[in-house]
């Protein structure tokens, strides 16, 4: 052979291996994207059943967590219960057929959520019990802005009444303290607030007025525009982490994994304000690495090293930000993205599915809840398909 020849050869040989490279591996992970994008309802109930056999054939407790933080353990034992509630939820919203099934298990993580074990994180900061400290002038929004979006998709979908007077009490409560709040906001924990907590809570108000017909778009309406002038950085137009309590201005920089979790519930507020913010993220921080997708979890430039909720930062690229996006890449039906996030999601959660059921290997009771409530997400044309 000559050496033109090896040259030629080897050329070739590396085109093979580059092409390889960029497209099996990333194939192989992103395999079944086209099932979760055409709303097929086996392949979300394997999930299901997986998370429900996690959370509650399984002893799960702040003892299964392992953060060196009771205080952490406890969100992770609350964010397991609310995340699969959410999940169950949305299954019950895009598939009328599946919402008495649904309403089971959504109902079980309302009770476990409302069990003192898991309300403990919270009672453990404010001192005061979130349940029994409703209409006071503590929000309690990192327990309370998340549990009302649940009991209102709850109530949503099923037929049970039992949290109707409870999700109004919630909801009544925020009302009144973001009238008197001096930055539009309301405390995740006393002195501390979070736009991405708040989310959640003016997702909840927002699901409140849809599904009782009452008139929250005053509350709403003020909220996002406060939302847009003062919260959302000027530069990247992400959702600023955290606030100064005392005039509102920014306390940590803008975040992949705020600004992607917000967008699940602040859709129910305003979905507009939430496309423009999934559109944002794309444009930021979105980036692929051999086919797979990835979210920053800083915008270039930005200091910081992550933090609990970030999860691990590899190169800049944050686990959280880019897990959380997965809900926003299957609401707006973006396939290709949606394609690729949903590959980086099976390489590092490695799933397995047997009997019928399907579960994140790496993922554990908070990674597997995680995942099914953004894989579940609705597309928006599916999203009334299960209103009562």
């Amino acid at each position: 052979m000559t050496l033109k020849q090896k040259i030629i050869t080897h050329a070739a040989g590396l085109a093979v291996a580059t092409v390889v490279l960029f497209t099996v591996p990333v194939t192989i992970c992103g395999l079944g994207a086209t099932k979760w994008l055409k709303s097929d309802l086996e392949t979300e109930l394997q999930l299901a059943r997986g998370v429900a056999d996690l959370l509650f054939s399984e002893a799960v407790s702040q003892e299964s967590f392992h953060t060196s933080s009771s205080q952490f353990n406890g969100e992770w034992l609350f964010g397991s219960y609310l995340m699969a509630g959410i999940g169950f939820s949305q299954i019950a919203m895009e598939y009328p057929e599946q919402r008495k099934e649904q309403a089971v298990l959504t109902k079980k993580c309302i009770e476990k959520l409302l069990t003192e074990e898991v309300r403990a994180f919270d009672l453990a900061v404010w001192g005061k019990d979130p349940i029994d400290d409703i209409g006071s002038d503590n929000s309690h929004v990192a327990y309370l802005g998340y549990f009302n979006l649940l009991l209102g998709m709850y109530r949503l979908t099923s037929d049970d009444h039992s949290y109707d007077e409870l999700n109004d009490r919630i909801t009544t409560a925020f009302i009144s303290q973001l009238k008197s709040s001096r930055t539009g906001l309301l405390e995740s924990y006393p002195d501390e607030i979070y736009p991405v907590d708040n989310c959640f809570m003016i997702g909840s108000i927002g699901l409140n007025q849809r599904v009782t017909g009452k008139d929250h778009h005053l509350t709403v309406e003020r909220w996002i525009d406060n939302a847009r002038d003062r919260y959302i950085d000027p530069k990247s137009k992400l959702l600023i982490q955290a606030v100064d309590p005392s005039d509102g201005s920014p306390a940590d920089e803008p975040r992949g994994s705020g600004t992607a979790l917000g967008i699940v519930a602040v859709y129910y507020a305003d979905p507009q304000f939430a496309h423009e913010l999934y559109q944002e993220i794309k444009a930021t921080l979105a980036r692929h690495w051999l086919g797979f997708g990835t979210v920053r979890e800083y915008p270039v430039g930005c200091p910081g090293e992550g933090d609990i909720d970030s999860g691990p930062i590899i190169f800049g690229y944050g686990l959280s930000a880019t897990g959380f996006t997965i809900a926003g890449a299957k609401r707006y039906n973006d396939k290709s993205f949606f394609r690729r996030l949903l590959a980086t999601a099976h390489l590092s959660g490695a799933p397995i599915s047997r009997n019928g059921k399907c579960e994140y290997v790496s993922g554990g009771p908070l990674g597997n809840a995680i995942l099914f409530a953004m894989l579940t997400t609705p597309q928006e044309k599916n999203l009334n398909k299960g209103d009562k």
